[in-house]
């Protein structure tokens, strides 16, 4: 009985390791999916041998050690390819996943704020409607902020807005570079 164990034991630990090289190469982008069928089966056995008597203690502590480190492994792997399809991080080149940096860089250069505020102005102007160079700061400020929010969820992407009259209205777009 004491052999069957460590044999199962022995068995879990190398899926495991296998299970492990799988998903690092699924992060690395040599796998085209997840390994979801392998790991379901490990999950399987791992179950399947927590309803099991294990005789020693030794045996029945190696056991916990392997299944905490599964289910360690689990988390990490759930959280990895959540944050991948959330845009938290994404493949690069190469097709390894990466975290998308946290510190980013300025979401609009200040010269094109300043630039689309005075087109903006103009355009007002333009179409008839009250257009006072005193406005400017106050359009900086709005156009800077809403950079800010459109970078943030477009995953630190740059901002640039393009000014336009449309039916006779200045309408500001931002676009993703």
């Amino acid at each position: 009985m004491a052999d069957e164990s460590k044999e199962m034991l022995d068995r879990l630990e190398l899926d495991l390791v296998a299970l492990k090289h799988e998903y690092d190469l699924f992060f690395n982008g040599k796998r085209r999916a997840e390994p979801m069928k392998e790991r379901k089966e490990l999950e399987t056995k791992l179950l399947v041998g927590s309803r099991r008597t294990i005789v020693g203690n030794a045996d029945q502590l190696r056991f916990n050690n392997l299944s905490g480190r599964y289910w360690t492994y689990a988390n990490l792997w759930t959280r990895t390819v959540r944050d991948l399809e959330e845009g938290r991080m994404h493949r690069d080149i190469g097709g390894s996943v990466r975290r998308v940096s946290g510190e980013r860089g300025e979401p609009v250069d200040r010269e094109q704020i300043d630039r689309a505020a005075e087109a903006l102005l103009e355009a007002r102007r333009s179409c008839g409607l009250a257009g006072d160079p005193s406005d400017i700061p106050s359009l900086r400020e709005t156009l800077y902020a809403r950079a800010l929010e459109i970078s943030a969820s477009a995953g630190g992407k740059k901002v640039e807005f393009v000014v336009s009259v449309e039916e006779g209205k200045p309408k500001v777009k931002a676009v993703l570079r």
